[in-house]
């Protein structure tokens, strides 16, 4: 199951989130909370405390990520070099993008 930090600074330009253990269909309920809190035009999800994703983790943060599209850019960040993978193959960067290091400020 996962669980969420949420770091809202109000100075910061962006609203952040870091997911940490497995994200399953145990993460539903938080998954489904993220969209509500997004207040910002750049939204950075942290990967670096999260473990194993599957089929249902894709799914939910697929579903996560389309709702928050529209209204604001997300980014990824800490992702091992699996999950980066796993979201290559499994289109989740049509929705969201990498953090780029050197280039962008990560938490």
């Amino acid at each position: 199951m996962i669980t969420g930090n949420v770091a809202n600074e109000s100075n910061a330009p962006y609203d952040y989130f870091a997911l940490a253990g497995t994200i399953d269909a145990n993460s539903e309920a938080l998954l489904r909370e993220i969209p509500a809190k997004v207040k910002h035009g750049q939204v950075r999800f942290d990967f670096t405390h999260a473990g194993r994703i599957n089929s249902m983790g894709i799914a939910l943060l697929l579903r996560c990520f389309k709702e928050i599209q529209g209204r604001a850019e997300i980014r990824l960040e800490g992702m091992s070099p699996m999950q980066t993978m796993l979201f290559k193959m499994t289109g989740v960067f049509l929705l969201a993008k990498p953090v780029e290091p050197g280039k962008e400020g990560s938490v």
